[in-house]
């Protein structure tokens, strides 16, 4: 979740109240949202959105109505009993019936309702004559009807009985297959111990709308800023959702399904992932193509919705203008200049330098003045009384930043809010990080200002605070021991260490994280013309253009004087993947440009024999470019994925060495036992130690994400040992033996890099493997031989072979033999490696004692 801050200033006690809740109550407008079923994962994203105060920073009050039986969701949503609702396909069939529905958002991706059937039934063919527990026939058809003629089967032909939403007659056998959710039934037939074979229509590409967020033509027309808001709010939501799994479904349990249980709702946080699939689609993304398809299938079965079109099913974007009302265009025409407050002392939120405003605000307010046309003329003030004084007197129109439930400043009124933030404790660098602001009673806490002082002792009343509004008496007072910790606001933490106490002053704490301070800007209150200027063209900004502004402040602030050699690996790593990720996209983009160019040729000669075949050849050609794009993408998160959890592999002992040695020396201390010089001497070398090794982990997993633009020339036997060492944690902890027999003399020009992801992904193969064996010997071997022109690698494991079904299907993509652990997309990635790219070749051989991999590629890979 995205949570970029800016400074709130001057809250009395009073207005902290109100700060709980960003929006005041009385100001939210209320609406509800109809689910389409009972409180569970499914609705994660809408429940994320109310519990975290994203609708709340929209403006909405929003209540969510589970489903009551019998309900016709659509028919809430018309009769204006709900504002919005969720649904599925039959949005789009009630639309095309004349139905005045509006579809705002697409969540789910692949298919959830699939068909869980009885061990026996392994195709759809297998479903004639058998007994299918689902919902109405109608409903049935409207899902799983193309999936079934795809396979020759008529619905007919199929022994149907009402659905009952449970699993227990699957479990005793009394119907062969049933309709259910992928999200959660069959967690609860794992739990039962019941084997099932799974029908999905996404297997073939077949989908059906199924987490459809809609509303009325009505609410559109009538609230188009709030249904433009609510839907906004509903996929942060969603993003926030999916990136904190764990924390939503404790709230689901807690508020919302009580009788539901952890492991269930965090195995169906997974599927609902797999479903929406946030990582390859925009969350929230309509899918015109697919949903053309499905209205010329609705219009051809269903004899319906001739002359509709999707333009007014499917809501438009945003305009980019502001509206403005003659009043407020003729406000601008005569107000070019508006004269504005700077906040005092708060740089790099609000600052001034040389005559001109500086800092995020200054180029918050460049984004408005490019939207309305106006001139802010900043006022400095040289303190908060002075700054207090130039608002009473109405020296200024605006106040650059200010509490959104301001009552300090009586004359301001402040807008809705945009912005957020919390506290940073800046302490000495010897004192420990503070997780629980209880830790904090008894030690005093100095502030810059007394609102500071105010909102931390309504928050936490047992906090010693004292304000100090000289930064330089407050870092001295810290180093001299008189105050234990510095609350500064989140944004000035860094610039506070980088100005004052660079390399004396670190972050050791946090406070106010769970009741972030929202903030506005103040326009005064005999200004109502220019507030709904300011106001509109807040509405206008992206809320990601202006994180992106606070960004660009944060990073130039590391970038000033920053220099420790481990932060900079880091730094360096990510950069690396960024920069990887963007040599992958632009070789795809080459790759699309010269097979459309193939196509194009293929086309001209298609329709010199037959013009009819053109379009299809040309729908044909994109839907195969869309997924090439699908899976280059799924590859590398894939690979970064495997990198990560090897990083963590290869930190995992150093750091907790560390941890061991420094808590080994408190606890001395805290006994009042005698530590010796020696002691610390030898602990303190130990570490030094442990944090070289980090560093150089660090260093080899750069190397490897760096991408190959050349092929290098390097000893056989040497990048082998490359590869090796990124796994030799795993190797360890399973006990695996690997033995490598290569001629030392033999040496490769390859690229390297690409080599060693073959490597890795046949190497941790083998290693999955092993770990579900019970078993002794665990041996891999490598063995590696000049072959004329070539060299051959062979991998060799023990672990009882692959199995003839499966072999065939070994190197095709998204097969996996790991189940729900695999992408199935490494075998096949190396395989185009080795082919596509070192012109070699890649097999397998398999038997009941093991399996060994043949990799056979050029000695000399001419550069490509």
């Amino acid at each position: 979740m995205k949570s970029f801050i800016f400074i709130l200033l001057f809250l009395s006690f009073s207005s902290f109240l109100n700060a709980q809740t960003g929006h005041s109550s009385n100001n939210l407008q209320k609406v509800s949202l109809q689910l389409h079923w009972k409180y569970q994962f499914e609705f994660a994203g809408f429940i994320a959105a109310k519990e975290k105060g994203f609708y709340r920073d929209a403006g909405l009050d929003v209540q969510l109505k589970e489903y009551q039986t019998g309900m016709n969701v659509v028919d809430e949503v018309l009769s204006h009993r709900a504002d919005f609702g969720i649904y599925n396909s039959s949005i789009l069939l009630e639309y095309l019936k004349g139905k005045p529905i509006v579809l705002l958002a697409s969540f789910f991706k692949r298919s959830a309702l699939v068909l869980i059937t009885q061990p026996y039934i392994h195709s759809p063919k297998d479903l004639v004559g058998k007994t299918v527990m689902s919902s109405l026939v109608d409903d049935f058809a409207l899902n799983f009807k193309p999936y079934l003629d795809g396979y020759g089967v008529n619905i007919n032909d199929i022994k149907m009985v009402n659905q009952t939403y449970r699993v227990d007659e699957f479990a005793k056998g009394e119907v062969d297959a049933m309709t259910a959710f992928v999200s959660d039934q069959p967690y609860k037939l794992d739990k039962l111990g019941i084997k099932y074979n799974i029908l999905n229509p996404s297997n073939d590409n077949l989908f059906v709308l199924q987490e459809e967020l809609f509303t009325s033509a009505d609410e559109l027309k009538n609230h188009p800023q709030q249904v433009y808001a609510f839907k906004e709010a509903s996929i942060k939501g969603w993003e926030y959702a999916l990136s904190h799994r764990k924390e939503i479904a404790q709230i689901i349990k807690k508020k919302y399904a009580p009788q539901l249980d952890m492991d269930t709702l965090e195995y169906e946080a997974e599927a609902i992932n797999k479903l929406i699939l946030p990582f390859i689609y925009d969350i929230g993304s309509i899918d015109r193509n697919f949903l053309n398809k499905q209205i010329q299938l609705f219009k051809s079965n269903f004899h319906i919705g001739e002359g509709k079109s999707l333009d007014d099913f499917i809501l438009k974007p945003r305009i980019n203008k502001l509206d403005l009302t003659e009043t407020e265009q003729k406000y601008i025409e005569t107000h070019q200049k508006i004269p504005m407050c700077i906040n005092y002392d708060f740089f790099p939120i609000d600052g001034f330098k040389d005559g001109k405003h500086i800092g995020i605000m200054a180029d918050v307010f460049k984004l408005i003045s490019n939207e309305t046309g106006l001139k802010f003329i900043p006022l400095e003030s040289q303190s908060e009384k002075g700054l207090y004084e130039h608002l009473q007197e109405k020296r200024c129109k605006l106040l650059s930043v200010v509490a959104t439930d301001n009552v300090h400043f009586s004359t301001i009124k402040p807008t809705k809010s945009f912005s957020a933030t919390n506290f940073t404790l800046l302490s000495r660098l010897d004192r420990s990080f503070i997780d629980n602001p209880m830790l904090l009673k008894g030690k005093l806490l100095l502030v810059q200002k007394e609102s500071f002082k105010n909102y931390l002792n309504y928050l936490y009343p047992y906090l010693n605070i004292e304000v100090e509004d000289n930064k330089n008496i407050m870092v001295q007072k810290i180093l001299d021991g008189k105050a234990y910790s510095i609350a500064s606001i989140d944004e000035q933490a860094d610039y506070f260490i980088d100005k004052y106490g660079y390399g004396k002053l670190k972050i050791n704490g946090f406070l106010a994280k769970d009741k972030l301070l929202h903030g506005s800007i103040g326009v005064q209150k005999d200004e109502p013309v220019l507030y709904s200027i300011i106001q509109k063209a807040l509405d206008n900004i992206p809320k990601q253009k202006i994180e992106s502004i606070q960004n660009s402040w944060r990073l130039t602030r590391y970038h000033e004087r920053v220099d420790y050699i481990l932060l900079w690996a880091v730094l360096g790593v990510v950069s690396v993947i960024f920069l990887i990720m963007i040599y992958y996209q632009r070789k795809l983009k080459y790759f699309n440009k010269a097979l459309e160019k193939r196509v194009a040729q293929k086309t001209k000669e298609l329709q010199e024999a037959n013009e009819l075949l053109e379009h299809k050849v040309q729908k044909k050609a994109q839907e195969l470019i869309k997924k090439d794009e699908i899976l280059t993408s799924q590859s590398k998160q894939a690979v970064m994925g495997e990198m990560i959890s090897m990083i963590a592999h290869q930190w995992r002992q150093p750091l907790n060495t560390i941890t061991l040695q420094v808590s080994n020396l408190q606890l001395k201390y805290m006994m009042g036992q005698e530590i010796l010089k020696e002691e610390v001497m030898q602990t303190l070398e130990d570490i030094s130690n442990s944090i070289v090794y980090l560093s150089d982990t660090i260093d080899d997993f750069k190397t490897y994400f760096h991408p190959n633009k050349t092929p290098e020339d390097i000893a056989l036997e040497s990048l082998l040992n490359k590869a090796v060492k990124f796994i030799l944690p795993r190797l360890k902890s399973n006990k695996i033996e690997l033995k490598i027999e290569c001629d030392s003399s033999i040496h490769v020009h390859v690229y390297i890099n690409e080599l060693i992801q073959v490597l890795l992904n046949i190497l941790n193969n083998a290693v999955d493997v092993y770990e579900n064996r019970n078993m002794d010997d665990k041996i891999i071997t490598i063995i590696c031989k000049k072959s004329g022109l070539n060299v051959q690698i062979n991998i060799t494991d023990r672990a009882g072979g692959i199995s003839d079904e499966h072999l065939p299907k070994l190197f095709e993509p998204y097969f996996s033999t790991k189940g729900k652990n695999g992408t199935g997309l490494g075998l096949y990635m190396s395989k185009m490696i080795i082919e596509k790219q070192f012109g070699g070749s890649i097999s397998v051989k398999s038997s009941i004692f093991g399996t060994t991999f043949t990799l056979v590629i050029p000695k000399d890979i001419q550069k490509k």
